[in-house]
């Protein structure tokens, strides 16, 4: 496929003129590449974004429009749901670490793309390419010699269209951990809180909460110290406030154990915070009646860290009574783990729509028969944002559901989003 790299907006809205009067089969793709951290937005990462698309539409009808911001449109013709799909997970998941494309609870960002559909949006989406040649033209040094449209949309005109208002953060460093860490001691975590249910949703019966996962909003939680600061940017300085978020979590509990132990619960925990002090001290405060209600969740990426302490970390959980889940699996990374061997009672699938597009494909059939030997009912397959997740895993033998649909279902009034 053409790939446009100079003058884009200009040979984009040549490409709209073109095929104004033809406009069936054509969509358009815009990727907000230019609100991505910096270190994200380099030459080099764009180029394997560029490629990615360029391999995956092939000599499909279009091109591909790179702008000075970075941002990128692609405009083509005919092009299956299921690949466009399978692109747009591609390329959030190749950014994954940007906030961008997933949030701080990890569900998919909506501002990392947006899809138009030509047929019906062809002067919706006209009128945004126009606006931003207008801003491109009003930025240049040599605006009067450079293209010109006859009609240039003012931004009252399309302030729906308008791109979403982002402030730039700093990068979390070194520097200003200490400030970050001294400042998270001084707030109350507790309306930073969320509980997302895990749910039991068999055909034909109604869906029940079998346990919360009580989690802390990072968002919710920066707004809350007041701080400009990214805490994502830098995935091991957040790994050590994790760490610190942990004992704060704990803490929070010990001091009122019947409010957060009513029912059932999850805690995402690191493996240093199960081997330390704290968490022994916060165990001796827990009621043994109590521990069987409490499930630990581990991430996957912490076996690759340290096995040893990974697997002690987990051993000493369950021996004080608690239940321990394997966190972060994808479908790729599922069927190699022995979850009996292994010794974890419960397993978290991470939901990926690409897989919806054919249950009876060779990869879900194998998905499939690794559930059964893991155990249906040791499974939760979480991230599900539609109903589609949830028949898709009941399909595959599944019971066990997380997500937002599952929220929408179980508290239709709420106003807070997990």
């Amino acid at each position: 496929m053409r790939i446009v790299t100079r003058e884009a907006e200009a040979r984009l809205i040549e490409l709209l003129n073109l095929i104004e009067d033809g406009r069936d089969g054509w969509q358009a793709l815009c990727l907000s590449f230019s609100r991505l951290l910096e270190h994200y937005r380099s030459e080099y990462q764009v180029k394997i974004a560029t490629n990615l698309m360029n391999d995956l539409l092939g000599d499909h009808d279009g091109a591909i429009y790179l702008c000075e911001d970075t941002t990128i449109y692609v405009v083509v013709r005919n092009f299956p749901k299921a690949l466009m799909d399978k692109m747009i997970f591609q390329l959030r998941y190749l950014f994954m670490d940007d906030p961008l494309a997933y949030t701080a609870e990890g569900d998919e960002n909506p501002e990392f793309s947006t899809l138009y559909d030509i047929t019906t949006q062809w002067s919706d989406f006209m009128e945004i390419c126009k606006y931003r040649m207008s801003l491109r033209l009003r930025n240049s040094r040599a605006s009067a010699q450079t293209f010109a449209p006859a009609k240039v949309a003012k931004p009252e005109e399309v302030k729906q269209f308008k791109p979403y208002p982002y402030k730039e953060m700093r990068l979390f460093t070194a520097s200003n951990l200490a400030t970050i860490e001294h400042d998270l001691g001084g707030i109350d975590i507790s309306p930073t809180i969320r509980r997302q249910p895990v749910c039991a949703a068999i055909p034909q019966t109604s869906i029940r909460t079998v346990f919360d996962e009580m989690y802390i909003n990072i968002n919710h939680l920066r707004q809350s110290m007041g701080v400009e600061v990214d805490l994502l940017s830098n995935r091991w300085l957040f790994k050590y406030l994790t760490q610190v978020l942990d004992q704060r979590m704990l803490g929070l509990i010990q001091r009122n154990p019947t409010h957060y132990l009513a029912n059932p619960i999850s805690l995402n925990l690191n493996v240093a915070t199960i081997l330390s002090p704290q968490f022994a001290e916060f165990d001796a405060m827990i009621k043994p009646s109590n521990r069987v209600s409490i499930v630990v969740e581990l991430q996957i990426a912490d076996v690759f860290a340290d096995m040893a302490a990974f697997l002690l970390a987990k051993d000493t959980a369950q021996k004080m009574g608690y239940r321990v889940c394997l966190d972060g699996v994808t479908e790729l990374s599922f069927p190699q783990i022995d979850r009996q061997r292994l010794g974890f009672d419960l397993i978290k699938l991470l939901w990926n729509a690409d897989s919806e597009q054919d249950v009876n494909s060779e990869n879900n059939r194998k998905l499939e028969a690794a559930i059964r030997q893991c155990g249906n009912n040791r499974v939760i397959l979480a991230r599900c944002d539609n109903q589609k997740a949830v028949e898709f895993g009941q399909a595959m033998g599944l019971s066990l559901f997380q997500g937002r649909y599952l929220d929408s279902v179980i508290n239709p009034k709420s106003t807070v989003m997990n």
